[in-house]
């Protein structure tokens, strides 16, 4: 036993003694019992919100990785199943070709959400995305539509070039409307592959214009309103 022990033993039975008798302290039964301090838990984090998507144009190499605009390394590529099944049936036939779609950058790589087009002849990286919200066209005959800020232009084989006023689109699900005086140009999100050229696209386009009316594929540019739409599919 520790020496401090026999002297408040001691204190103890003096108090005892010297002290009067006190009634005991008397306990509230409706006052719930004191609760357990106990350490704060640590709150888990939420996830990380995904980063937005990003347009996505270079060089594709089947053996190499994708080579994005503006840079040199070929980079992995990971596709979801839906740029999967707009991917595979083209890279069976060409190792080498200009891949333009939607998607992400991560650690791994780069991540491809959707298909804007493919092919292996083209501007490329020389296209300026940024002068045009959307381009039609079709072949046997040749015809193209294009969508800018400022107007729309219209140009048919054989046929002098047209101009129109811009109008603002329709949007659906899974198709955009462009609905003018002249002319109604209508963009679904299907696949579509041009007659003449080795490309495919995500989206078709029918013109209806003159009581006529035209076939082909679409694809979107980036200049203002184009950037806001739903990629493709």
């Amino acid at each position: 036993m520790s020496r401090a022990g026999p002297v408040i033993a001691l204190l103890a039975m003096l108090a005892g003694c010297a002290a009067p008798h006190r009634p005991a302290p008397q306990v509230d039964a409706t006052r719930p019992p004191p609760q357990a301090q106990t350490s704060p838990q640590a709150e888990t984090p939420p996830p990380a919100p995904a980063q937005p998507l990003q347009r996505l144009r270079g060089a594709y190499d089947a053996s190499r990785g994708w080579v994005l605009c503006g840079e040199q390394a070929a980079q992995p590529l990971r596709v979801t199943p839906q740029a999967r099944s707009a991917l595979e049936p083209f890279v069976a036939g060409h190792a080498q070709f200009f891949l333009d779609g939607w998607g992400r950058r991560s650690g791994q790589g780069l991540d491809l959400i959707s298909v804007e087009r493919m092919h292996t002849e083209g501007p490329g990286c020389n296209e300026p995305l940024a002068s045009f919200a959307w381009v039609a066209h079709g072949q046997e005959p040749f015809w193209a539509f294009a969508i800018t800020a400022t107007g729309m232009r219209f140009k048919a084989a054989g046929e002098p070039a047209r101009t129109y006023p811009y109008v603002a689109p329709q949007r659906g699900d899974d198709q955009v409307v462009y609905a003018g005086q002249a002319f109604v140009l209508t963009l679904r999100k299907q696949p579509c592959a041009s007659s003449m050229a080795d490309a495919r696209y995500a989206w078709s386009a029918e013109l209806q214009a003159d009581g006529r009316t035209w076939r082909g594929c679409a694809w979107q540019g980036m200049q203002g309103e184009a950037a806001a739409q739903v990629p493709a599919r």
